[in-house]
């Protein structure tokens, strides 16, 4: 079976110039469906990129303006950062425990606990309730609770840590932890540290939320020579609930399971990604017929030996509607597809309606570099970002997504490197950048909120897609203590700046948002100086 071999080459915003040395090419892109321990192949034809000469320019790749988003305009009781936007300086590191920074956000309450992992998720019950939940990190000596906490916030002003999940996946949930909001369903699926199966559980959380009931606990696939076992780093439902898409990075392969029946789950399919690509977030169209796959991939900054630089890094546009329709071998559509070089390790996805207009957030998790002294260094001197940021895609056309906007901060920008490197002496992988972000409402967002890792959380103003600005930020203080449940220091209390990578609940009727970092656990912020909602 053949599919959909025709991709057109995307756009990117036409208002930038256009950096030469990169191309496209076309490579091949296999998926596997996978019934009845009977493989069935099939190819489609996915744009991707390849190296031109200094003489060849493509809009593959557009330079980022060298122009940060608007900064926050704060409150005079405020604690706005000395230095660039989004940056801790090597002199505030210095001078003992950090305090923190904030703008228009202020702290309304906090579970600090044992600390939290890299995902949380929210959700109301039927009878009113709402609930947190966030992993923590797996397999740390000295925890007094392992697996997902369960957070009843229905007061945020006194929000109660009520139980921990602990079935297998829960143990690791990392970024796979979800919840959908039509069934009220809250799953995980066992992480990259893993067992030798995958392990799939999945929560009813529509009667109440604060004692959620495990519905199936289930490995989906055994480990065999055939099919060797697949562990999930990120999921994503499908809108009505009916489905769950699960991605596994290291196999770049994506798992397509039915929930119709939620205690006996089946996995309808395997798309499997060749020649090395990766995969690592997915998002799924309100109709359930589209996929936004993100590109795993290098940023134009990564040394080669020898040849053109070949552009990984982006995300697919791709047609699911047979697996939403619930056909047997369910198979996959290429629609469209588009790779950027200022950036890597593309990340997350996210659908959204700004002003009637369909648009697609786009997040890295790394810069333009390798994520380490060199690397920055080597992006900056390519004069691009080392650091991730987000980006909005027009995809009214979706044949042809561009970038309309970059959400940079002062410290992304290659002409400030010199002012940064020093704060991250001695630190490779996470530092600052991009991470997950939310909007408010994902059919008419007005803001986009985002975890900056050590820039914290970031709130922009996105109504004008083309013009963001940014509205608010808030800065945790570094821990005096180990937290033993954290990502970041839970072995010891080195006072490094907190990593601020969860996605965030933001509601416009009480003006608060609920996430979590992973030093200082679950966070209630109240929007100040009527930054926010919008009048």
């Amino acid at each position: 079976m053949r599919w959909n071999s025709a991709v057109k080459p995307s756009n990117e915003a036409r208002s930038h110039r256009v950096v030469p040395r990169f191309g496209r090419r076309v490579t091949e892109l296999q998926f596997a469906s996978l019934r009845n321990g009977i493989l069935w192949l099939s190819v489609l034809s996915l744009a991707a990129v390849v190296g031109c000469t200094d003489r060849e320019r493509s809009n593959a790749n557009v330079a980022s303006s060298n122009v940060a988003v608007p900064r926050a305009k704060c409150g005079p009781h405020d604690r706005p950062e000395p230095a660039l936007q989004g940056q801790v300086p090597a002199t505030v590191r210095q001078q003992g425990p950090f305090t923190g920074f904030r703008c228009n956000l202020e702290l309304v309450s906090q579970i600090q606990d044992e600390g939290a992992g890299w995902q949380s998720a929210f959700v109301t019950d039927d009878a009113g309730h709402m609930c947190a939940y966030h992993d923590t990190s797996p397999n740390v000596a000295g925890r007094k609770h392992m697996g997902v906490a369960v957070i009843d916030a229905t007061d945020a002003a006194t929000p109660k840590t009520v139980g921990y999940l602990t079935s297998p996946a829960m143990l690791d949930a990392a970024e796979t932890l979800k919840v959908n909001a039509k069934r009220k369903l809250l799953v995980a699926v066992f992480a990259l540290g893993g067992p030798a199966k995958p392990q799939f559980d999945l929560y009813d959380v529509a009667r109440d939320c604060r004692f959620p009931r495990l519905l199936t606990k289930s490995e989906l696939l055994p480990s065999t020579s055939a099919q060797p076992p697949l562990r999930a780093n990120d999921a994503s439902f499908s809108p009505d609930g009916s489905m769950l898409y699960a991605t596994s990075l290291r196999d770049g392969v994506i798992q397509a399971i039915d929930i119709r029946t939620p205690e006996s789950p089946k996995v309808a399919a395997t798309w499997s990604m060749p020649f090395n690509q990766r995969t690592s977030g997915l998002s799924i169209r309100a109709d359930g017929r589209r996929a936004y796959f993100t590109l795993f991939g290098e940023g134009s900054a990564v040394p080669v030996s020898a040849g053109s630089r070949r552009l990984t890094n982006g995300l697919v546009i791709a047609d699911i509607s047979e697996a939403q329709q619930h056909r047997s071998h369910p198979q996959v559509k290429v629609v469209s597809s588009m790779v950027w070089g200022d950036g890597s390790a593309s990340h997350q996805t996210l659908p959204v309606r700004i002003g009637g207009r369909e648009y697609l957030i786009a997040v890295d998790e790394g810069g333009s570099g390798y994520p380490n002294a060199s690397g920055w260094r080597a992006a900056c001197n390519a004069r691009q970002p080392a650091w991730s940021m987000a980006r909005i895609i027009d995809i009214e056309d979706e044949s042809r997504p561009r970038i309309v906007s970059r959400l940079q901060l002062e410290m992304n920008l290659p002409q400030n490197c010199d002012q940064v490197l020093p704060d991250l002496t001695g630190l490779t992988g996470f530092t600052y950048g991009s991470h997950y972000c939310s909007v408010d409402d994902p059919r008419d967002a007005t803001i986009l909120a985002c975890g900056y890792l050590e820039s914290g959380i970031r709130v922009f103003d996105i109504r004008t897609p083309l013009r963001p600005t940014e509205i608010a930020y808030f800065v945790p203080p570094s821990v005096a203590a180990p937290v033993p449940g954290s990502v970041n220091n839970n072995a010891t209390a080195s006072g490094r700046v907190d990593h601020c990578s969860a996605q965030i609940w933001a509601d416009r009727r009480s003006e608060t948002m609920m996430t979590t970092c992973q030093d200082n656990g679950f966070l209630v912020l109240k929007f100040t100086n009527a930054a926010w909602p919008p009048p």
